[in-house]
C-alpha cells in the first residue's frame, strides 16, 4: 500500500474539470466507470459528479497522535518519517520541499462547490431534485471543512474563537486560485453550521452509504455542536439523527460482536488471517455506517510499529469482543508477541477503517450528552445498548458506582470511546475538544511512549498545546499567498 501523494497546491483541490461520468449498464449508479468527458449541463450530470465522489484518504495525522497510541522501538525506524514525527509531536512534519498529505478531504471540495454554484440552473431536472443535490453538496463541503479545521486550527474555545485562526473558506469551483486568507475559528464553525442547517430540509432518507442523507447531516450537526461545547444544540440534532434511523431504506443496526466475533458462529468475521478478519464487511454493506469515509490507518511496513498502549489495554475487560479487532502478534512474525497487552489493529488492515458518521458514535455521543445534562439513567441505557453488542451481557452493565455519579459516568463514556475507536484517529479529535473542557481536560494524556521488546519505556514524547494544530509547512505557505502559519 503506497502513501497518498500530492502533486498540486493542496488548498486548490485536484483538477477535476466539469466531467460527466457515463454510466455502464453492468454497474449500479454509484459504481460507474469513466466513458469520456463532457461539460456538465443536465441535473443528471451533476448527480453523477456527486455519485463519483468517494471521500477517504490514507494515514490521517490523528491516527498517530492519539494518546491511546504507543510505538515499538524495534520497528520505529521502518515507519515513514512523517508518521514518526507525528507520533513524537514534532513541530516539523514535512521537509521544506514537501506538501502536506493531510488535506485529502479538499480534493472533493471543487466538485461540491461546482454543484452548489451550478446545479439549480441545470437542465432536465425537477426543482426538488436540484435542491436535493444542492443539499448533498453542502453537507459534503461542510464535512470537508470540518476535517480541515480539526487538522489546522486550535480546538474551539468560545472565549477566543473569534480571534483564533481557523482555515480558508473554500466556496468557489476555481482551481486557479492561489490567494487564501484564514477565517477565524468562529467564522469557520459558523460556515459549517450554515451549510448543514440549510441542507437539512432537502435531504432524504439513507439510501446509500456514499450519498449524504438527513441522518448523516443531523449526525454531523450534533458532532459540530458537541465540539463547540453547545451540548443542548448537539442533543437536538443527535436525537434527530436517531429519529432518521427508522426511515433508512438500507439495513442500519449495530453488529452483535458476540456473534460476528464468535469463531464458532456461522456469521463470524473470523478467522483473523494476520492482516484482517476474513469476513469483515465492506463499507458499502456495513450496517453500522451512515456515511462512508474510508481511511487507511497503517502502512504495511509500519503495521508492527504503532499499537495501542498498555494503558489502553487496561481499559478492556478480557471478555470484550472488540479485542478481536486487534491482535497481539506481529505481522509476518507469528511468534512475536507485543509486550504488556499492546495490540495492533488487524480487523481490516488493507482497506482501513471507516471514520464517517456511524451508529456506534451516535450512541456514544448521545450517552455523553445525556450524562452531561444529568440524565444518568438515559446515558446508561444508551451506553449499555452498545456494550451489550460488544461483550457478553454479564460484562456489559455499567458499574453501579459509576452509573449514579455524573462525572464518573462521563469519564466512563469517554473511556468507552477509546475502547470503541482505538487506533482510528477518533481519540485525537476527542483530545482536542476535551483539552479545553474545564471539567474533563484531565482525561487527556499529553505524552507518547516508545517501548522496547520487553515492554520498557525507552523514550517519552510530550504534546504541547500548540500541536493541536498542525503546521502547513514552508512549501504550502509559498504556494498559497496569504496563508498564515500556525505557531
Amino acid at each position: 500500500m503506497k502513501r497518498m501523494k500530492t502533486k498540486n497546491i493542496l488548498l486548490v483541490p485536484f483538477l477535476v474539470i466539469s466531467v460527466m461520468l457515463q454510466p455502464s449498464c453492468s454497474k449500479s449508479f454509484l459504481e460507474i466507470e469513466p466513458k469520456g468527458a463532457v461539460i456538465a449541463k443536465t441535473t443528471a450530470d451533476y448527480e453523477e459528479l456527486l455519485n463519483a465522489i468517494s471521500l477517504g484518504g490514507s494515514y490521517a495525522a490523528g491516527i498517530y497522535m492519539g494518546d491511546e497510541m504507543a510505538a515499538q522501538e524495534s520497528y520505529i525506524n521502518t515507519a515513514a518519517l512523517r508518521t514518526q514525527r507525528l507520533f513524537r509531536y514534532e513541530d516539523r512534519v514535512y521537509d521544506e520541499d514537501e506538501l502536506p498529505t493531510e488535506t485529502w478531504y479538499l480534493s472533493s471540495v471543487y466538485v461540491f462547490n461546482k454543484v452548489i454554484s451550478e446545479v439549480m440552473a441545470s437542465a432536465n431536472g425537477s426543482d426538488q431534485k436540484k435542491k436535493t443535490l444542492l443539499a448533498e453538496a453542502r453537507v459534503g463541503r461542510a464535512l470537508c471543512h470540518f476535517y480541515f479545521l480539526n487538522d489546522y486550527s486550535k480546538p474551539y474555545n468560545a472565549a477566543t474563537a473569534s480571534t483564533d485562526l481557523g482555515v480558508p473558506l473554500l466556496t468557489a469551483a476555481d482551481v486557479t486560485r492561489t490567494q487564501f486568507v484564514r477565517a477565524t475559528v468562529q467564522e469557520t464553525y459558523d460556515f459549517i453550521i450554515k451549510d448543514l442547517t440549510e441542507a437539512l430540509p432537502d435531504l432524504g432518507p439513507l439510501k446509500h452509504r456514499r450519498k449524504f442523507s438527513r441522518a448523516a447531516a443531523e449526525f454531523l450537526l450534533g458532532r459540530v455542536y458537541l465540539f463547540m461545547a453547545r451540548f443542548e444544540d448537539a442533543r437536538t440534532h443527535i436525537d434527530a439523527a436517531f429519529g432518521e434511523i427508522a426511515k433508512s431504506q438500507i439495513p442500519l443496526a449495530l453488529y452483535d460482536y458476540n456473534v460476528v466475533l464468535d469463531p464458532d458462529a456461522s456469521a463470524t468475521w473470523l478467522p483473523d488471517l494476520g492482516y484482517g478478519l476474513s469476513n469483515y464487511p465492506l463499507a458499502a454493506v456495513n450496517q453500522e455506517v451512515i456515511y462512508n469515509v474510508s481511511m487507511g490507518n497503517f502502512q504495511l511496513q509500519e503495521a508492527n510499529t504503532f499499537v495501542f498502549s498498555p494503558q489502553t489495554a487496561a481499559l478492556y475487560k478480557p471478555s470484550d469482543k472488540r479485542l478481536y479487532m486487534f491482535t497481539g502478534y506481529e505481522l509476518f512474525n507469528p511468534d512475536g508477541v507485543f509486550p504488556r497487552g499492546m495490540r495492533r489493529y488487524s480487523a481490516n488492515l488493507f482497506f482501513g477503517i471507516d471514520i464517517g458518521p456511524a451508529l456506534p458514535d451516535l450512541y456514544l455521543m448521545r450517552a455523553e450528552l445525556k450524562a452531561r445534562a444529568g440524565d444518568l439513567a438515559g446515558a446508561v441505557q444508551d451506553l449499555e445498548a452498545l456494550r451489550k453488542k460488544r461483550m457478553p451481557a454479564e460484562a456489559a452493565s455499567v458499574p453501579s458506582d459509576v452509573a449514579g455519579n455524573k462525572e464518573a459516568l462521563v469519564r466512563f463514556i469517554l473511556e468507552e470511546r477509546i475502547r470503541e475507536f482505538a487506533t482510528s484517529g477518533s481519540r485525537w479529535m476527542d483530545m482536542r475538544r476535551l483539552s479545553v473542557d474545564p471539567v474533563y481536560n484531565t482525561t487527556v494524556k499529553y505524552t507518547h511512549e516508545l517501548y522496547d521488546a520487553q515492554g520498557n519505556v525507552v523514550a517519552t514524547y510530550k504534546l504541547r498545546p500548540e500541536r493541536f494544530a498542525l503546521k502547513f509547512g514552508e512549501r504550502m505557505l509559498a504556494q498559497n499567498k496569504g496563508l498564515v502559519e500556525n505557531p
